[in-house]
């Protein structure tokens, strides 16, 4: 009988405040572990011409640290990948003009590019505003 009265001594305990406590740190876990996931936002424009097509890289530069999960990549003004624990992305354009951009905390920064047909670029993605082709 004892055995069954601190059983249900230790389930009481758990039920009571500590029970509240481990179910918002079970959440709280889930929800940064959900932030650090990389994510798709929006879907990127469709291809028209596969055979023209060109693809860009994307390397996100930022240092290792908290913020660095907040980092989204935008194209034409919309949010279109949250990089998470990631440090690439890559995806094809058509031929023409675009804005590359991407916010950072309270950085919002953006550049135009012409994307050539059939080529390869690589842009890195970095602190102040940093939005370079390192490679073409």
């Amino acid at each position: 009988m004892q055995v069954s009265h601190g059983l249900e001594k230790t389930f009481n305990t758990i039920t009571g405040d500590n029970m509240t406590r481990v179910i918002t740190a079970c959440v709280l876990i889930l929800l940064l572990a959900a932030c650090a996931q990389p994510k798709r936002v929006e879907e990127l424009p469709p291809i028209k011409s596969p055979d023209t097509s060109s693809k860009v890289f994307l390397k996100n530069i930022f240092p290792a640290g908290p913020d660095i999960h907040r980092l989204t990549f935008k194209l034409d003004n919309v949010p279109i990948y949250r990089f998470g624990d990631t440090r690439q992305f890559s995806f094809y354009l058509d031929t023409g003009d675009y804005m590359l951009g991407y916010s950072h905390g309270s950085e919002d920064c953006e550049t135009n590019v012409y994307i050539a047909p059939r080529a390869n670029y690589v842009f890195e993605l970095g602190p102040e505003c940093h939005i370079e082709l390192i490679s073409e």
